[in-house]
């Protein structure tokens, strides 16, 4: 009998990888990288859905494509959590929030007009991000309750109209600007007339 196959077979071989064994399940995997610092459009995780919509990219979808090599799932990062490059800066306060949505919808709305949505695309996906840092802000404020309601009223309507028209341009069922355009202007002034001095 060799020394290898002895040994193997022996008592001394079982406690040396049950040793090894208890020392790698102890100290796992260390972190890798720091978590990610909260920015200032970060809000809390909720567990709700904007009437039959979740906060998902607006339908983007990542089967189908190639990868080059990487994968998404045992990469350490979510992407959600990841600001665009151009993303805007987030609002210091809610009336100004109001006002940046206000501009982001003349954009959009003028994109559909002069049927150049490749120009408008980044801007559609931003307010996705305006509109849950306004979501959060008003929850978290000290609004009136009523003023509260109207305002994740507007937003829910905003969510709604907009994610469709995304929807539509990814090739998804959804809705064009023209259809839903009276609703998002519609919420915009509901948003703009508030008094939002409280927030």
């Amino acid at each position: 009998m060799s020394r290898q196959i002895w040994f193997a077979g022996s008592s001394r071989f079982f406690v040396l990888m049950t040793v090894l064994a208890y020392a790698v399940a102890v100290t796992g995997c260390g972190q890798t990288a720091p978590p990610p610092a909260d920015t200032p459009a970060e809000h809390d995780d909720h567990d709700h859905d904007h009437d039959g919509h979740d906060h998902d990219h607006e339908g983007h979808d990542h089967e189908g494509h190639d990868h080059d090599g990487h994968d998404h799932d045992s990469a350490d990062i979510d992407v959600d959590s990841l600001m665009p490059i151009d993303a805007p800066a987030a609002p210091a306060s809610l009336a100004d929030g109001v006002e940046q949505l206000v501009s982001l919808r003349d954009v959009i709305a003028k994109g559909f007009e002069e049927d150049d949505v490749d120009a408008i695309h980044d801007q559609l996906h931003s307010i996705g991000g305006l509109l849950e840092y306004l979501e959060s802000k008003v929850s978290s404020s000290d609004l009136p309750t009523e003023t509260k309601d109207k305002a994740a009223s507007a937003i829910d309507t905003l969510f709604d109209a907009f994610g469709d028209v995304d929807a539509k341009l990814h090739g998804d069922l959804g809705k064009d600007y023209s259809d839903v355009s009276s609703k998002i202007d519609t919420a915009v002034e509901t948003l703009s007339e508030l008094d939002l001095s409280k927030s």
